[in-house]
């Protein structure tokens, strides 16, 4: 026993310091690799500024024009999703169609065609008079020819009917959104009374001066409008998959809300918006202006904000109702919030200031820096049409930070063309982007300098607007399981990096599919990845590593089913939980490299690795 023991000390003695050498040599890393082993995939992290047309972002489509019959089938074309167009001077395929579902036959207030119009021409009758002015004698010099025209003229159009929507108008209805489900894209929707703008008057008139008003409350009452909206209800479920969103729409012309009496009333707007609450899926948003939504607010959770305050409404929770509510502006990065014009935005984000008894504060009240950042704070839908002359608000540097700063995601392409090409023109560089923003919010919003990506260095604004309108993302890091067993665990670890303006707003399923290499076929697995925590920031640059958001998951390969032993790409499929067909509607990366996308899965290339025989369970 003793002997034996001496031995083996001996023999340790000798084995130890070669032991120790083998250690230091390189080559003992080289053992074959465990399951768990993640190895850097060779792909192109670097982001290419061309268009990358996706769902639910950029510049939309308007398809107005589109009456709901009482009978009959109707008219109007849809854009489906597919459709390029030119803004600033560079081409944008365009994959959001904006419908404007006109009610006017369904309400005894709205016009449905127009008669005499009131313009520049329009003369009363000789020697007729509805009142004269101070110094007038008779026989009267006609000097209200609005007045006249509005009181006897305007009730000679024809009007609609205030009743429920018939059989063939909600089969008008569905028609148009099939349209869209066929196409490869998606809509915001909105319906209202008056889509054609017969309801307003806006006309230099010699005898009467400017005039830019409603002429008449072109809404039915408060029992159709919502009797209207519960069958529509029905329609939007079915729909919901190509549904981007809903506007709040229905009251005021155009359906933009406002200047009717339901369109500046609070009481009206808490009831419209709790009957779109429950009309609208839980899974698609609401789109209004701002004094819809405090209306709303206040009347929900028994509070008296105001246009003075609404930057201190707290960010809502997702999946509470107040976080389903977007922000539609129809004069978007126009006007000014002081000087003379103060607070002339034309109505847009300052609607509800100054309304009838000034319930929301008065005209003064409106702060844009403010309402800017109650519309961060929503994290929802901001978007709308950009127009007006040429200001701080609406040109480079100030349009480009503040579409950063309030997370827009769409706005018109076809207006206004002025404005677009004015962005058109801008020459996209470190000197031109980084000009000190005189017009930048005060305190505590303000900054004066705008953020410079060299992505699009030497490019030209529209350009830049082109691509960041929305979300836009970019696949930063990527490191996946160098081999798996059938029965095992594939993992990943990423980075992602939202470079857009703007978020993912509706939820999306974000499916791992496993692609043979050499047989093609594929198998996919859900995970619990949700794309709308992949949140942009203010500073897009690649440099920016804080703005990097999470992209692992682990899978147990059960979760493909059977999956025979070979060589497998990894992809990345994103499109909404509800969509109907096999590769419509889904979000592609913004990378460089031609083969990280693959348009017949609708997936984005992100690894490979090997799938290996069954291995023992231990």
């Amino acid at each position: 026993m003793m002997k034996r023991r001496f031995k083996q000390a001996i023999f340790c003695l000798l084995i130890l310091p070669l032991l120790l050498t083998f250690s230091a040599v390189p080559a003992f890393a080289n053992l074959p690799t465990t399951a768990e082993t993640l190895v850097p995939q060779n792909l192109d992290y670097t982001e290419n500024p061309v268009d990358i047309p996706n769902p639910d972002r950029g510049f939309y489509r308007a398809n107005d024009g589109m009456v709901v019959p009482v009978r009959g089938s109707g008219s109007g074309t849809m854009n489906v999703g597919d459709h390029p167009v030119t803004v600033g001077g560079v081409q944008v395929t365009t994959r959001v169609s904006h419908v404007y579902f006109d009610l006017r036959n369904f309400s005894s207030n709205a016009f449905t065609a127009r008669g005499t119009r009131y313009d520049e021409s329009y003369r009363a009758p000789v020697n007729v008079s509805i009142g004269s002015r101070p110094g007038d004698t008779v026989p009267y010099d006609y000097a209200t020819h609005f007045d006249y025209w509005k009181e006897n003229v305007l009730p000679t159009w024809p009007h609609g009917v205030s009743q429920p929507l018939s059989s063939d108008a909600l089969a008008y209805i569905r028609d148009k959104l099939q349209q869209v489900r066929d196409g490869n894209g998606v809509t915001l929707v909105r319906f209202n009374y008056d889509g054609a703008g017969y309801g307003w008057v806006d006309v230099d008139h010699p005898q009467d001066g400017y005039i830019d008003q409603s002429i008449a409350d072109i809404e039915p009452d408060k029992a159709t409008v919502l009797a209207q909206i519960a069958q529509l209800k029905p329609i939007l479920h079915e729909y919901e998959d190509v549904i981007m969103g809903v506007d709040g729409g229905m009251f005021g012309p155009w359906g933009e809300m406002h200047s009717t009496s339901f369109g500046t009333s609070p009481q009206a707007y808490a009831w419209l918006l709790d009957a779109w609450l429950d009309a609208v899926p839980v899974s698609r948003s609401i789109i209004v202006q701002g004094g819809a939504f405090l209306s709303w607010y206040n009347a929900a959770y028994g509070k008296n904000y105001t246009f003075e305050n609404i930057d201190q409404i707290p960010a809502p929770k997702r999946g509470s109702p107040e976080a389903r509510f977007g922000f539609f502006n129809d004069s978007y990065a126009y006007g000014e919030d002081e000087g003379d014009n103060y607070p002339n935005d034309w109505g847009s984000l300052s609607e509800g200031a100054g309304w009838p008894g000034d319930p929301l504060g008065d005209a003064e009240s409106y702060d844009r820096g403010r309402v800017m950042t109650w519309i961060r704070h929503q994290n929802n839908f901001y978007g709308g049409e950009a127009q007006g002359d040429a200001t701080l608000w609406n040109t480079y540097p100030f349009v480009g930070w503040e579409a950063s700063y309030a997370q827009t995601v769409y706005l018109n392409a076809d207006y206004e063309a002025s404005v677009h090409d004015r962005w058109g023109s801008f020459s996209y560089t470190k000197e031109n982007v980084t000009k000190k923003m005189t017009n930048a919010y005060a305190a505590p919003y303000k900054t004066e300098y705008a953020i410079f990506d060299p992505v699009y260095d030497g490019k030209t604004g529209a350009e830049y607007w082109r691509d960041r309108l929305g979300y836009r993302l970019v696949l930063r890091k990527a490191s996946a399981s160098e081999w798996v067993a059938q029965n095992g665990t594939l993992k990943f670890e990423g980075k992602i990096q939202n470079v857009g303006f703007g978020n993912i707003v509706n939820k999306k399923n974000v499916t791992v599919i496993l692609k043979s290499k050499t047989k093609g076929k594929s198998y996919k697995a859900l995970t619990n990845l949700d794309a709308r925590d992949w949140r942009p920031d203010l500073d897009s640059r690649a440099g920016n590593i804080k703005a990097y958001r999470d992209l692992s998951f682990s899978i147990k390969m059960g979760a493909f089913g059977q999956v025979p032993v070979g060589e497998y790409d990894i992809y990345l499929k994103i499109n909404d939980p509800k969509e109907t067909t096999a590769n419509k509607r889904c979000i592609r990366f913004a990378n460089k490299g031609n083969a990280i996308w693959d348009a017949g899965l609708g997936a984005n290339l992100i690894g490979s690795t090997t799938v290996k025989s069954a291995q023992p369970i231990q």
